[in-house]
């Protein structure tokens, strides 16, 4: 493009790199905070025998999956039991995530979770629709003493659904820790779940790290084996540098179902020395996006495949390593030597490969890394800044050394009122929320001003934020790098009646729809009132939806909405309806 701009390190930009005031403690072992875990305390959430979707600690964007997926046979609406006696000590009502969930606390230190809910049990239904309608709230975060909602192992709870981030029709089931928090694979609790299959290693990767893995790409080494015996396909492996890591991808099959699940464990070992090794045993969801140092991050976003690394990253202070050591291999010599990679599933079936590598100097080259960039580096602040954006990153944004790119283009589009500024780019993760602030191209009107949001693209996730004006430049954050800039929006949603014609009948009707869309994806508000009063209306997406009770009597009703998007721009439209 033309008119892109970029600044040159040393003269057009500038790039501070200082130590953080309170640097971060790298994790030596594992905590351990249960060694034994009770078995058959907990039963089958469900009637039907457990076929898992998803099992505990699989690779999912920017998470490690923190229960079980349990399959409901693509049907909603299964009951669900409590998995043992305790007390419902917390729902959660929300449009993403868990959807409807239930929390139940256990007298032996466990609580248990069951998300993506239709209805709750009567009881429990009916006080969480008076607290809707009394805090005029659909979403809702509610605790609750021991002795509000006591149930029984085995009593009905709720019914299961598809509500939330769910793609279909499932239930997620956690077990945690009552008093870190931490979540605990439920596989280890006996749930009657069996497997007999050998976890499968379908792929070597080898990383060359003298340099950042986000500089470099890795080599594929294939590998043949089967019954869970591999090794590689090439034999001895060449290496083409003196310090080096591994990863695999791999996979596990649990019967009856064909598709693969997440590896429980794996370590490898050189020459009968054990480098490195993970466990996934607890997560904490505080740590869980870790998973973005735990993987290939940057191969991952481009269209590879999961890959995970063998070894702990600089900024990697995930606690599901239990070796010392960052895993990184060392050579001096061009001798040929021994490694041993082991990957267990949940019930102790094995997979081993075994390969050998030699360092071959006279093959060793320095590479080449291209473009402008300036290193941002992990367990330090780190702070970008031009004349009109700086972007400031705490001591654990990164994992690994950054090769920092930044570029802007002037807007060609009139709603947008600063240059176009170009963070790097999506491949590279960062773990916690940077602030951006950017100053307009041009003094704004007052007007202007009040619409003005930041809109961040990355990759194809796109986010807007109303961010807060200090000193006439805009500041907002967000946890992924890509192309931010800023725009003012004037155009208030659209409300749109799905299911039922303005002013006809829904008498045969059970609910009603209403499709409510922004032209920047984002509202800040949703308000119902028929004749005059707030009406629950549930949330799915762009739809919201209300079914009718005892609220709506038969006859002629006003339903007037209104909507309010991030900028402020508020659209209000009213419908009749009889019933």
């Amino acid at each position: 493009m033309k008119q892109l701009a970029i600044f040159l390190l040393l003269f057009a930009y500038s790039l501070i790199s200082k130590v953080s005031k309170a640097p971060v403690t790298k994790p030596e072992k594992q905590a351990k905070a249960i060694t034994e875990y009770p078995k058959g305390y907990f039963r089958n959430p469900l009637d039907i025998p457990i076929k898992l979707a998803a099992n505990f600690g699989e690779l999912r964007p920017n998470h490690f999956h923190m229960g079980l997926d349990i399959r409901t046979n693509q049907r909603e609406n299964l009951p669900v039991y409590a998995a043992a006696e305790g007390y419902v000590s917390r729902i959660k009502i929300e449009q993403f995530g868990f959807g409807r969930a239930i929390y139940i606390t256990h007298p032996n230190g466990y609580t248990t979770l069951y998300a993506h809910l239709n209805e709750f049990y009567t009881p429990l239904n009916n006080y969480l629709k008076e607290k809707q309608y009394s805090d005029q709230q659909w979403e809702q975060e509610v605790e609750f003493e021991p002795s509000q909602f006591p149930v029984t192992k085995g009593q009905f709870i709720a019914f299961s659904g598809n509500t939330g981030g769910s793609a279909g029709p499932h239930l997620h089931f956690e077990i945690r820790d009552t008093k870190t928090g931490n979540n605990l694979n439920p596989w280890l609790f006996d749930l009657g779940l069996t497997d007999n299959i050998k976890p499968t290693i379908f792929r070597l990767y080898l990383y060359d790290r003298r340099y950042s893995t986000y500089q470099t790409s890795p080599v594929s080494i294939p590998i043949s084996g089967i019954n869970g015996n591999y090794s590689s396909a090439s034999g001895v492996v060449t290496l083409r540098s003196p310090e080096v890591s591994f990863g695999i991808s791999a996979g596990d099959k649990i019967h009856p179902v064909s598709n693969y699940y997440g590896i429980y464990e794996a370590d490898i070992s050189v020459n009968n020395t054990l480098k490195s090794a993970f466990k996934l045993n607890d997560f904490s969801y505080t740590d869980t996006r870790y998973i973005n140092a735990s993987i290939d991050y940057k191969t991952r976003l481009s269209g590879g495949s999961f890959i995970q690394h063998l070894s702990r990253l600089p900024g990697n202070y995930s606690l599901i390593f239990s070796q010392d050591g960052d895993g990184k291999i060392l050579l001096t010599d061009t001798l040929v030597h021994g490694a041993e990679i082991v990957v267990k599933d949940v019930a102790g079936n094995t997979s081993v490969l075994k390969f050998k590598f030699r360092w071959d100097r006279s093959a060793t080259n320095e590479l080449t890394l291209a473009g402008q960039s300036v290193s941002m580096t992990p367990e330090r602040e780190n702070t970008f800044k031009t004349d009109d954006i700086e972007a400031v990153f705490s001591s654990r944004a990164f994992y690994d050394t950054v090769p920092f790119v930044y570029k802007s283009a002037p807007a060609t589009d009139s709603k947008v009122v600063s240059q176009i500024h170009y963070l790097h780019n999506h491949t590279v993760p960062v773990h916690d929320s940077f602030t951006v602030r950017i100053k307009p191209s041009a003094s704004l009107a007052k007007e202007d001003k009040e619409k003005v949001v930041m809109q961040l693209v990355s990759n194809r996730k796109t986010e807007v934020v109303k961010g807060t004006w200090v000193n006439d430049w805009m500041e907002a954050k967000f946890r992924d790098l890509g192309i931010v800039r800023l725009l003012v929006d004037n155009v208030a949603p659209r409300i749109t009646a799905t299911g039922f014609v303005n002013g006809g009948s829904v008498r045969n009707k059970k609910s009603i729809s209403l499709l409510v869309t922004d032209n920047l994806g984002e509202l800040k508000s949703f308000k119902a009132l028929l004749d005059g009063s707030w009406l629950l209306f549930s949330r799915k997406n762009d739809s919201f939806i209300h079914t009718f009770d005892e609220r709506t009597s038969p006859g002629r009703h006003e339903l007037v909405v209104t909507a309010e998007d991030l900028a402020g721009n508020v659209s209000e439209k009213t419908f009749t309806f009889n019933r």
